[in-house]
């Protein structure tokens, strides 16, 4: 799905340690910006924009600049672009370091979109690049309609910047702007202008895990659209006729649901198919980056994005009398609010909602079970194309979204372990996995088990079968690790098994001393039971007590019990439940001395030593 974005701006982890933020790598010395809108939406932008390079990192990212347009809609001229350095000296980039490109495929997909690609000349820290352009939407993706925004970002100081809209006499404008000056309306010669300025002389770092900036950062969001009903309506009259249910559809339906036992059902096998035989491929081609395909061509060709795969969903769904509707949400980044000003860009993806089931689906998250939406996908807002309804889709329960693990580990008496891990997982943190699972390729098992693990783990993975779409999915490791016992005593690493999530960082993320922003804090269940067996010359010397931590949301139990002499069971069990996709500061704040206890609760050691001291 098409989605607009600055020409110019750029859970299942290993636990880590909180550090402080970095510097950051680069400043806008100066940003000017100049918006002539003409009365069919179609806009002229010019930008002057400059750059200081603060650090390497700031060097790597600002050498080389890629501006992107597409072909037919807009245009863009570089008007004038150089290394200013440090002494002053100007150093222009020469035209072979101006390179375009043409026809660009996206990972996955196709798009029309041609690139302008800058390489700046004897760049180094100190240094600035500076660059003037002129932008044209000669086509507005929405006839009639004009839609721009300008985000900034709080991670980098800002200084001179200043952005200016003119818009004809009389055009209704919808205007977001927080955290800028000016914005006072000037009338003149049958236009009205505005212009605002930003400057932020002290910068803060992005919180890890935090919501996406474009939730709480300053921005600049214009429109014409009255509201999200006016966005869904434009949709809807784009999206006409694509939903039609041909001969073919219609038999492929019936064929799918002749042994469903009700509705419920015949939406379920009809969701299945489609998210297991329509190849996901990303087009933005013209206007099709807002349009989706005729559900025909879709069924033909057995390919399509997320608009196409709503599309041919609604359509073999309404041969069932199974009312749906697409809805425009966004994934790509954590952002949980929509704008004040209703904006197309405000989304970048589509997936279905079906009413009767209170259901929202997304066949174009390719191993989602039936009513499992990814975490990307929860807790957002969402805008129902049918009739603009604003929804938020659900925030996955612990009940709904679980891991369970069993395994043994043996470890021999020269030290080698080996361990067999049972591994059952269903919901959201289920659909993770088996993501996880099919981004391995084959002979690459024991890098995922090392980086799990230990560097000298080797081993095996029994996939399953993440393709099923059924719940629970289950899977299997086995490996063995050299060294894993060292005598006379030592202690036993905290993590006995190749447990795909992080319980350190799903409970406390890396444990900042404060936060400043909402951040993303998922709901889920994780039990992990492992049967660890010592060979006879070694006893336990220490054996952590278990204890049961709770507090507001989550709940953590940790026990040992001893089988035998040489058998030691270890069972773990956490539960988070947030009524949101995200939490608060002042609920860190709050929790943060309980999640302390609970980090060192999972670090504790088993310790042991030969049976002969």
């Amino acid at each position: 799905m098409r989605m607009a974005v600055s020409m110019l701006g750029a859970i299942l982890s290993a636990a880590a340690v909180y550090a402080e933020p970095a510097m950051p790598p680069y400043e806008v010395v100066r940003d000017h910006v100049a918006v002539e809108v003409a009365a069919d939406g179609s806009y002229v932008e010019t930008r002057d924009v400059a750059y200081r390079v603060l650090d390497r990192a700031g060097l790597k990212l600002l050498q080389e600049r890629r501006l992107s347009y597409t072909q037919g809609f807009e245009t863009i001229e570089i008007a004038d672009a150089y290394t200013l350095k440090a002494d002053g000296r100007r150093i222009d980039v020469p035209p072979g370091n101006i390179v375009s490109g043409y026809g660009q495929a996206l990972p996955g997909g196709f798009s029309d979109n041609q690139t302008i690609s800058l390489i700046f000349p004897d760049l180094a820290v100190g240094d600035r690049t500076v660059l003037r352009l002129r932008h044209k939407l000669l086509v507005p993706w929405f006839p009639g309609q004009f839609a721009i925004g300008f985000p900034f970002s709080r991670t980098v100081p800002s200084h001179n910047r200043m952005y200016s809209v003119t818009v004809p006499e009389g055009m209704a404008l919808k205007i977001d702007a927080v955290g800028l000056t000016g914005g006072e309306a000037v009338h003149e010669g049958g236009t009205v202008r505005r212009v605002w300025r930003f400057a932020d002389d002290a910068p803060e770092p992005l919180e890890n895990d935090a919501v996406s900036e474009a939730d709480f950062a300053p921005h600049l969001s214009l429109t014409t659209f009255a509201d999200y009903g006016e966005v869904a309506k434009a949709y809807r009259i784009r999206a006409r006729y694509k939903t039609r249910i041909t001969p073919e559809i219609a038999a492929l339906a019936e064929r799918l649901t002749r042994k469903a036992a009700d509705k419920r059902e015949e939406a379920r096998l009809i969701y299945e198919w489609v998210a297991s035989h329509i190849t996901y491929v990303a087009i933005e081609l013209g206007s099709n980056g807002f349009t989706p395909h005729t559900a025909r061509n879709v069924l033909a060709n057995r390919l399509g994005d997320c608009k196409d795969h709503a599309a041919l969903l609604e359509a073999l769904l309404a041969v069932k009398k199974i009312k749906s509707t697409a809805a425009l949400i966004r994934i790509g980044d954590s952002a949980y609010t929509l704008p004040s000003a209703a904006s197309p860009h405000a989304f970048d993806h589509v997936i279905t909602y079906l009413p009767a089931f209170d259901l929202f689906v997304d066949s174009s998250s390719e191993l989602a079970p039936f009513g499992t939406l990814p975490y990307a996908d929860a807790g957002k807002p969402v805008i129902l194309i049918a009739d603009g309804q604003e929804m938020r889709t659900p925030v996955p329960t612990s009940a709904q979204s679980q891991v369970k693990a069993e395994s043994t580990v043996e470890i021999s008496a020269d030290g080698s372990a080996t361990g067999h891990t049972e591994l059952t997982a269903s919901g959201a943190v289920g659909l993770q996995i088996r993501r996880m699972v099919q981004s391995i390729d084959v002979g690459r098992e024991n890098g995922f088990l090392r980086k799990a693990m230990g560097l000298d783990v080797e081993g095996t993975i029994a996939r399953g079968k993440p393709a099923s779409l059924r719940d629970p999915y289950a899977m299997s490791f086995d490996y063995r690790m050299p060294g894993a016992l060292v005598l006379p005593e030592g202690a036993l690493s905290p993590s006995w098994s190749p447990l795909p999530v992080s319980l350190a960082e799903l409970v406390a993320g890396q444990l900042p001393p404060s936060r400043g922003s909402d951040y993303v804090c998922p709901s889920l269940t994780v039990e992990d039971a492992v049967k660890l067996v010592i060979p006879g010359a070694v006893r336990f010397s220490t054996i952590p007590e278990g204890k049961v931590l709770e507090a507001d949301g989550i709940r953590l139990a940790v026990d040992y019990r001893r089988m035998d002499p040489h058998t030691l069971l270890k069972t773990t069990a956490l539960r988070i439940d947030h009524p949101s996709a995200t939490c608060s500061p002042s609920y860190y704040a709050g929790m943060r001395g309980r999640l302390v206890e609970m980090t060192e609760l999972l670090s504790r050691q088993v310790r042991y030593r030969s049976a002969s001291e």
